[in-house]
């Protein structure tokens, strides 16, 4: 934590020089500004590194290893062997993971690193960047430390409107613990809108199962019709915007952005530090279908996060 104190102060103080020979109070504020969320993130233990999610792993039947504070997931597949995954982990022990391997008849193994301070050591024990990232690789975090009005006034002035507008046309939101609720209405959901079937109701029950107390529900409704909805886990810094739906006329009345707005009120007041959308849209390893909420996460203002993606190595299971 020293080092990181040290880094943040050589950042202000190189900041604040070049701000002030440009003569740009504004370009300070928000160079700081970017470098203080940046810090706070690399400062969290992610979702990932918690023991509420690997109770969420387990009873997605993967097996939890844990060394040096860090949780390793193994996946066993019949016949062919097993997959092991390390995810946002500030601790990269590879001689355990060798041992894994060998233990497990891992075929494949792939570590999503949470900074790139550790790129060039996973290159050099042979991974290679891997074009489909399991988690999202870019994201945007919300800095729950400002107050309200702050929050507000770094929206984009249309997201401001339309929750205004959503409150005028009689949008109400509740908090609630009818999870089988949710799930059912985020299948509904994308079940019309994408014209898929993605049986995703397991990993919504379990995550909610896993996280307990941590987690809020959210519903947006008008005269008793469910129009949008989010799941929100928290751990003890961060809220994470982890799963969210809306009907057709929801997104008409603009029930969506009232809901997210609600979320991050909520996030603060629990004591949270950052709100994490999970996941927009990136150039690096490009999801077309993501552009449309990608633009919806980032008109909330915050700091966009790129994360190095996923390195993966593969192995022949003996």
């Amino acid at each position: 934590m020293d080092v990181t104190l040290s880094l943040y102060s050589q950042f202000i103080s190189i900041i604040s020089s070049i701000s002030e020979k440009q003569g740009s109070t504004e370009g300070r504020f928000l160079l700081v500004s970017f470098v203080h969320i940046s810090i706070l993130v690399s400062s969290i233990m992610d979702l990932r590194q918690t023991p509420q999610y690997a109770k969420y792993i387990k009873l997605l039947n993967w097996q939890v290893e844990e060394i040096d504070n860090s949780f390793i997931f193994v996946k066993k597949i019949p016949i062919i062997g097993s997959v092991i995954k390390l995810q946002r982990s500030d601790n990269i022990n590879y001689q355990f993971i060798d041992e894994l391997a060998i233990k497990h008849r891992a075929f494949q193994i792939s570590i999503e690193p949470k900074s790139s301070n550790h790129q060039s050591l996973i290159t050099d024990h042979r991974f290679r960047l891997s074009r489909s990232p399991s988690l999202c690789s870019k994201t945007v975090n919300i800095d729950l430390m400002k107050p309200e009005n702050k929050l507000l006034s770094e929206m984009h002035h249309k997201t401001r409107y339309n929750i205004k507008v959503a409150k005028k046309r009689g949008v109400k939101v509740n908090i609630s613990k009818d999870i089988n609720r949710f799930s059912e209405f985020w299948q509904e959901c994308a079940l019309k809108q994408r014209h898929m079937f993605l049986p995703m109701k397991r990993e919504i029950n379990a995550i909610y199962t896993s996280f307990g107390k941590d987690t809020r529900i959210l519903f947006a409704n008008k005269d008793k019709t469910l129009l949008a909805a989010i799941l929100l886990i928290y751990t003890k810094d961060t809220a994470y915007y982890m799963y969210a739906a809306s009907t057709g006329q929801g997104k008409k009345l603009f029930a969506p952005t009232l809901v997210a707005w609600k979320s991050i009120k909520l996030a603060k007041k629990l004591g949270c530090k950052l709100f994490d959308f999970e996941g927009i849209y990136d150039e690096r390893f490009p999801i077309p279908s993501w552009k449309g909420f990608s633009r919806f996460k980032k008109s909330f203002g915050g700091k966009v996060i790129e994360y190095p993606g996923s390195f993966v190595k593969y192995r022949i299971p003996l």
